[in-house]
C-alpha cells in the first residue's frame, strides 16, 4: 500500500508542476493543428483527421471534449499532462512486473523526474499516451505471463494504435512476443484490426512517398541527436560526445544482463522493433528523427535504464540520483529558456496584429503554418500566402483564405513571387511570416516584398521571421 501511495503522490507532483509551467511556451504548429481540427464539428473531426493522415481522430475527439467544457489554448495541456501522470504510474507498475519491487523506486526517480516525458506532456499531442500505452504492453508482455496479461498487453496495442499511427510498431512487438502462447484467430484479429485502424495513415504514406522524386526509399540526411532521445525538447546538460559515451557503456551493460534476465531480452527487441520503425517511416515519408517521433523507443530505454541500475545496489541508487539530478537541470533549463523550445506564435501573433490591426492581412509560407496560429490566436486578421521553395514557382492564395485543412484547391500559380506580391501593391497593413528554418526556400518571396516597399518586423522570436509595409 505504501508504494501504491508513494507512486501516486509522485504522479501528482509531476502533474501539478508540469500544468503549473503548461502556458510557458506557445502552441506551436502542430499543436496549433490539433487547436484547429478539435474546434470543427463533432462530425467532421474524423474526416479531417484521415484526410490529413498523420494521427487517428480519438486524440482530437478528447481535445474537443476539453474544449466543450471551456478549456482553451495553452490549458488543453491538461490532457497530455494527464496522461503524462498516468504514464509515470505505468512505468511504476512495468518496472515491478519486469524487474521486481528492487526496481520501484528507481521506477518513480527516473520517469518521474523525466526530461523527455515532462516536455512531451507539454505537447498537445498524443505522445504521452502513446509512452503510458507502451509501459503498458511492456510490462505484462516481459512480466508474469498468462493469457490475460496477454490479452491486456494487446488491448493497449491497438489503443496506442487508435491514438497514434507509431503505436503499430507496439502491436508488431506484441505479435512477436505472444506468437506463440496465443490462439490463431486472438493472432490475426489483433493484426487486422491494427490494420484498419492504420488505413488512413497507410494511404498517406503511400501517397507520400509516391509524390517523391523517383518514388524511391531514401532516407534523412541529419541523424537524430542522442539529446533529443534522451531530454526532449530540452537542452541536455552534458555535450553530445559525453552522452554516446555514457549510453555505449549502459548498452554494454545491458547486454550483458540480457543475458541473465529474460526482461531485458525482451526489452531488447521491443528497442529493435521500435527503431527499426522510425527509420521506416522516415524511409518511406521522410519525417525526419525529431525526438517526438521516438516515444516508444524512448519508453522502452527507460525500462532498461531501471531494470540496470534497479539490480546494481548502492552504486545503482547514486547512478539513479545522478540522472534524476542531470533531468531536473534539463527541466529547469527548458522552462526557463530564451527564446522557448517551441516557436511563439502567440506573441508573434499579438505583435503583428498591434503592426496591422485587429483585421490586418498577414501573407505566411508556408500558408497552413501561419493560418492555424492566426485561428488560435488573432482569429480577426486576413490570411493568405502560399508555398514555394529555392527552384519552383509561387503557389498563392489571395486574402482573406480561411484555413480549411489540409488541401490545395483554389492555390493560383505565378510564376515568380512579384507575380504574386504585386497583387496586394495597394493593401495596406500587410506582414509576411515564415517559420521555415531554411531561409534560402523563401527568399524570393521576401525579396519581392521588401521590394514593394516592407520593412523587416521583429516577432519576438527569431525563428518567425516576418517583413511589414
Amino acid at each position: 500500500m505504501k508504494w501504491r501511495f508513494a507512486a501516486a503522490i509522485t504522479a501528482l507532483v509531476f502533474f501539478a508542476a508540469a500544468f503549473a509551467t503548461r502556458a510557458g511556451t506557445s502552441l506551436w504548429y502542430d499543436e496549433l493543428f490539433t487547436f484547429w481540427v478539435a474546434t470543427q464539428p463533432w462530425a467532421d473531426i474524423a474526416a479531417q483527421a484521415n484526410a490529413d493522415g498523420f494521427t487517428p481522430p480519438l486524440f482530437y475527439f478528447l481535445v474537443k471534449a476539453l474544449l466543450a467544457l471551456g478549456v482553451h489554448a495553452e490549458d488543453l495541456r491538461a490532457l497530455p499532462i494527464a496522461f503524462a501522470a498516468l504514464a509515470v504510474l505505468a512505468a511504476w507498475d512495468a518496472c515491478w512486473r519486469l524487474f521486481g519491487p528492487s526496481s520501484r523506486t528507481f521506477s518513480l526517480l527516473g520517469v518521474g523526474g523525466s526530461a523527455y516525458l515532462f516536455t512531451f506532456a507539454h505537447e498537445l499531442r498524443p505522445y504521452s499516451v502513446l509512452i503510458s500505452l507502451t509501459f503498458v504492453v511492456l510490462g505484462r508482455l516481459g512480466g508474469e505471463r498468462s493469457s490475460r496479461s496477454d490479452a491486456q498487453a494487446a488491448g493497449a496495442a491497438l489503443a496506442a494504435t487508435l491514438f497514434s499511427y507509431l503505436g503499430v510498431s507496439l502491436v508488431a512487438i506484441w505479435c512477436w512476443e505472444a506468437r506463440r502462447r496465443v490462439s490463431t484467430l486472438r493472432f490475426w484479429s489483433l493484426i487486422a484490426a491494427a490494420l484498419l485502424i492504420s488505413l488512413p495513415g497507410l494511404a498517406k504514406a503511400v501517397h507520400l512517398a509516391a509524390a517523391w522524386p523517383g518514388a524511391s526509399i531514401g532516407f534523412d540526411q541529419t541523424p537524430p541527436r542522442l539529446s533529443g532521445l534522451l531530454f526532449g525538447l530540452a537542452s541536455a546538460p552534458l555535450r553530445e560526445g559525453v552522452l554516446w559515451f555514457l549510453t555505449a557503456l549502459a548498452g554494454m551493460a545491458a547486454i550483458r544482463k540480457a543475458r541473465t534476465v529474460p526482461a531485458v531480452l525482451i526489452l531488447f527487441r521491443a528497442l529493435a522493433c521500435s527503431l527499426a520503425s522510425v527509420v521506416l517511416l522516415d524511409a518511406v515519408v521522410r519525417t525526419g528523427f525529431a525526438p517526438r517521433y521516438f516515444a516508444v523507443v524512448w519508453s522502452v530505454a527507460a525500462l532498461i535504464g531501471v531494470g540496470l541500475v534497479s539490480g546494481a545496489g548502492r552504486g545503482g541508487a547514486g547512478v539513479s540520483l545522478v540522472l534524476m539530478a542531470t533531468n531536473l537541470m534539463a527541466i529547469q533549463g527548458y522552462i526557463g529558456a530564451t527564446p522557448p523550445a517551441r516557436e511563439d506564435w502567440r506573441g508573434a501573433m499579438a505583435r503583428l496584429q498591434s503592426r496591422v490591426g485587429p483585421r490586418g492581412t498577414l501573407l505566411s509560407f508556408p500558408y497552413h503554418h501561419g493560418a492555424v496560429a492566426a485561428y488560435a490566436y488573432a482569429p480577426g486578421l486576413q490570411i493568405g500566402g502560399g508555398f514555394t521553395s529555392r527552384q519552383s514557382p509561387v503557389f498563392w492564395y489571395d486574402p482573406p483564405a480561411p484555413f480549411t485543412g489540409y488541401g490545395f484547391a483554389g492555390l493560383t500559380r505565378f510564376d515568380t513571387a512579384d507575380g504574386a506580391l504585386s497583387r496586394l501593391a495597394a493593401r495596406p497593413n500587410v506582414c509576411l511570416i515564415s517559420d521555415e528554418p531554411d531561409i534560402t526556400k523563401t527568399a524570393t518571396v521576401f525579396a519581392a516584398f521588401e521590394r514593394l516597399g516592407a520593412e523587416p518586423f521583429h516577432t519576438g522570436d527569431p525563428r518567425l521571421r516576418a517583413v511589414c509595409r
